[in-house]
């Protein structure tokens, strides 16, 4: 069953994605397939594609098992995302993994009905906008960090991103952080640069293929996916690959700059070892880097 929203929305621009992927997920959570209220006829060409109905009536089902969404924008721009209905993931969760997800989402839903009634009652939700949350000079920074957010000022409770885009260190961040930056100076030879990282083991997104394989190398996926921790390997690699781009005191290419060509691998002894390529390698000789110390230290936050 095909669903066409632009008769409703119009063009929304970026917004048209996010909009028909959410309309799926309520078909999936209610069977219920919305109709195209303005489908009065239908293309000849369209018309060969027997298998695909286009309702111009809502029909309530007993249950759609997936979708495929697929939204073009202008400059040809386009993206397409399938989803398939949860159930399918139930099924195959322990009853344990089940029941922590479920208080998980109970939670989450809780936190969004207050949040959603609250932008109601306010008129903070579906306020027409005639610029975006950010300056146009920050456009780009705002779109190739990961870490950005948008955070509402408390005076307006306009939605705005802020004028830098840095991480928020934990206390306990900022003392294993200073506590290595101490203990490798004193073990470093005169005139070295120092490049520390600490990062939570949580926060490195392993599920994204495409993180992973932008920065990552084939050697470092086959290593981690064989420890017995695949998300605290990565994670170590990934800290350990900051650490020496920070050592390198040479300036970032923006957040989106993959970090493959800096790859860490193990000795025969099966200690860390770090290779550099490409731009990396260039930057390295560049600065007269003649080798890299690692220092490694794990801390439990009670």
């Amino acid at each position: 069953m095909g669903i066409f929203q632009k008769y409703l929305t119009g063009h929304p621009k970026g917004a048209a994605g996010a909009w028909m992927f959410n309309g799926c997920l309520q078909v999936l959570n209610s069977g219920l397939v919305p109709g195209n209220r303005n489908a009065d006829n239908v293309d000849q060409v369209m018309e060969k594609f027997d298998y695909i109905v286009y309702p111009n009536k809502s029909i309530q089902t007993d249950g759609i098992k997936a979708f495929s969404v697929t939204s073009f924008g202008f400059g040809q721009k386009g993206a397409q995302a399938i989803g398939i209905h949860p159930k399918y993931l139930y099924a195959v969760l322990e009853p344990t993994e089940y029941a922590a997800y479920k208080m998980k989402v109970e939670t989450r839903q809780k936190k969004t009905y207050r949040f959603f009634h609250d932008g109601m009652i306010n008129n903070t939700l579906f306020v027409a906008k005639n610029a975006p949350p950010y300056a146009e000079a920050a456009m780009e920074a705002v779109f190739l960090n990961p870490e950005a957010r948008a955070v509402q000022d408390k005076k307006s409770g306009e939605f705005v991103f802020p004028s830098k885009y840095t991480k928020t260190e934990s206390p306990h961040a900022k003392s294993t952080r200073e506590m290595l930056e101490n203990l490798t100076k004193a073990q470093a030879a005169p005139g070295s640069k120092i490049g520390v990282d600490v990062e939570d083991i949580s926060a490195i997104n392993i599920e994204n293929e495409t993180f992973v394989s932008r920065n990552f190398t084939q050697q470092e996926v086959a290593y981690c996916k064989k420890a017995p921790s695949p998300q605290s390997s990565f994670a170590g690699r990934w800290s350990a690959k900051e650490a020496v781009f920070k050592s390198l005191g040479v300036s970032s290419k923006g957040a989106g700059a993959p970090l493959s060509d800096i790859e860490i691998v193990s000795d025969a002894n099966g200690a860390p070892k770090v290779e550099l390529h490409g731009e990396a390698a260039r930057a390295a000789k560049e600065a007269g880097m003649k080798n890299v110390t690692a220092i490694a230290v794990a801390v439990a936050a009670f």
